[in-house]
């Protein structure tokens, strides 16, 4: 999940929005940003213990820099680390690579990044990714940030269109889990219509396709045979002022080992939506409520399993005290999942709990 508000769009700035330019010359510039945060979690988000509540840190640093080649132009690059506070059980004890690319901005024509990033899907699944760590439950893709990848992106005049190209990539996030990729493609398009009675109208849709590695040294824990996924979505507004409304549609099907639906394999299709409505105060108050829905069937040895319906209901309301420090809370609450939800990873009845934080962050 997003862990900032002001961010909707794909990120392709090479600088953050609070970044601190340290040396602009020669038309060239550099900057450094990042934050430090500290959220209390409730026992449901199983941060320590056994579902016991606990005090997380955690840290991101980022670095940037842009230089202008001629009037039509200008190069870019930027790297992003997340850095753990030691709790292995929450965030572990080390240093990630979040986002880090190299790129160049054609101006009205677009821009193209290579490095670690989103594909071009993200940019429609963007919309609904408003929250702190609650929901995205259907939006399973949303943290698949992988190496190897190549995108371009053009957004002019109220038009949008994003392709890209992911080389081969080993331990690579393909819906959340970390897979061995042989390539991948993703494109999406839409277009903004401006100022409609309170904000911008938005309608975006895309698609992606993942091909799995074929080498003898995978085992089937890593191994799959293709990932394919589909997106569409509308926005109303804007998170930055006013009335923010946002709807999104969401499917992909992965096949594992080759197809075989056997003790080493399996075949498994989610699809579902996710709503969301807020409004942002001039004086900094921002208030966000949601309704998602996760549907999944598996195929395997055993056949097809019934339906597993998630229902979740987040509620997020965060205050910008100033320009570099916000505080929020953020909770979420079932809404009848049904009985088969228990038999889900990652929404057992025990981790489908009401779960609730209160976090404050320095952005910098």
């Amino acid at each position: 999940m997003k862990k900032s508000l002001l961010a909707l769009a794909v990120a392709f700035a090479a600088t953050n929005a609070s970044a601190v330019t340290v040396y602009d010359k020669d038309n060239t510039s550099f900057a450094v940003g990042g934050r430090v945060q500290s959220v209390v979690y409730n026992g449901a988000y199983d941060k320590a213990g056994d579902h016991d509540a606990g005090l997380v840190n955690s840290a991101r640093l980022n670095l940037s820099g842009n230089t202008k080649i001629n009037d039509y132009v200008s190069v870019f690059a930027f790297s992003e680390w997340t850095m753990a506070d030691g709790n292995n059980a929450a965030t572990g004890d080390n240093i990630n690579t979040r986002d880090q690319y190299v790129g160049a901005d054609f101006g009205s024509f677009g821009k193209i990044l290579a490095g670690k990033a989103f594909d071009a899907l993200y940019a429609v699944q963007a919309a609904t990714d408003v929250f702190e760590d609650a929901a995205c439950i259907d939006n399973l893709t949303s943290a698949d940030r992988r190496t190897g990848m190549f995108r371009y992106e053009f957004d002019n005049n109220g038009f949008f269109a994003s392709a890209s190209y992911n080389t081969a990539s080993n331990n690579a996030l393909v819906a959340g889990k970390e897979l061995e990729v042989e390539q991948g493609y993703a494109a999406s398009a839409g277009y903004t219509f401006d100022n409609v009675v309170f904000g911008p109208l938005a309608f975006k849709g895309g698609v992606t396709y993942v091909e799995g590695q074929d080498d003898e040294t995978d085992t089937y824990f890593n191994k799959f045979k293709e990932f394919k996924g589909s997106a569409f979505s509308v926005t109303w507004g804007s998170l930055d002022s006013g009335l923010y409304l946002a709807a999104l549609y969401n499917t992909h099907h992965k096949t594992t080992n080759n197809g075989r639906a056997d003790v080493y394999g399996s075949n498994e299709h989610v699809k579902g939506y996710e709503l969301v409505a807020g409004y942002t105060f001039d004086f900094g108050l921002n208030v966000l409520a949601g309704y998602e829905v996760r549907d999944s069937k598996i195929k395997n040895v055993n056949g097809v399993t019934p339906s597993q319906v998630v229902r979740r209901v987040p509620v997020l309301v965060n205050y910008q005290v100033a320009p570099s420090f916000n505080i929020w809370t953020e909770a979420e609450f079932d809404a009848n999942s049904n009985s088969y939800a228990n038999e889900d990873v990652g929404y057992s009845k025990e981790d489908r709990g009401t779960k609730f934080s209160v976090g404050a962050r320095y952005t910098f």
